[in-house]
């Protein structure tokens, strides 16, 4: 498949550049201009604003779907912190969509969060607590914004909500939680991983599923 990977300079989208140009995937690689990239060889890179429906309807042009890492920047979790760009989710995401429907491309798999939207209430209390009173409250309200936008839009969409993420090696074994036991965490590379099975489907078994590794009930 043609494969374009947006955030592909961040933590997730690196596993997930490497894995579709392993698997023999086609892949651009879309960072900021503004940050470092290493690509494996025979990887496209194109650099620009990722708020712009110009740049990208030139990277998605031609694609067979989107996989996304894009997230916030943030300096920390202290409740004063925030994000270096606070609007960017919401601004990248409505760019994004109208760049896949004036390009014709209907497919997008993308990262949020375990704990955003309707996910909130099946995360143990204290993640809870930790979204109401850290700076995740900014991110979580982006991440919710983005969803929004993504699942209203008509577009073939499957949002992978993690738990804690990890840099550990791929396990090979995620799965689809509801409820959670214990310490619930996923590496980034068992994301990834995950997140190209699904473009195995013809259409997404789920839109909005929580994976984990480990804690789930």
């Amino acid at each position: 498949m043609n494969l374009v990977v947006l955030g592909a300079s961040g933590a997730c989208g690196k596993h997930l550049v490497a894995l579709a140009a392993k698997r023999g995937h086609q892949v651009t690689a879309v960072a900021r201009v503004s940050s470092k990239l290493e690509v494996p060889p025979g990887v496209k890179v194109d650099r620009g604003d990722l708020t712009s429906v110009e740049f990208l309807r030139g990277v998605v042009k031609g694609q067979d779907a989107v996989l996304s890492g894009l997230g916030l920047r943030m300096g920390g979790l202290a409740p004063w912190n925030k994000p270096e760009d606070a609007t960017f989710l919401t601004r990248s995401t409505r760019a994004l969509v109208e760049a896949m429907k004036a390009e014709g491309v209907r497919r997008a798999v993308v990262i949020s969060a375990g704990g955003v939207g309707d996910s909130f209430q099946q995360m143990p209390g204290f993640f809870r607590a930790l979204i109401k009173l850290t700076s995740l409250k900014t991110a979580y309200a982006q991440l919710f914004d983005m969803e929004q936008q993504l699942l209203a839009s008509g577009l073939d969409v499957c949002i992978a909500r993690p738990t804690g993420l990890t840099d550990g090696p791929a396990t090979g074994k995620v799965v689809v939680a509801t409820a959670f036991k214990g310490r619930a965490t996923i590496s980034r590379a068992d994301v990834a991983g995950w997140m190209l099975a699904q473009l195995e489907h013809e259409v997404f078994p789920q839109r909005a599923p929580m994976i984990t590794v480990t804690g789930a009930a």
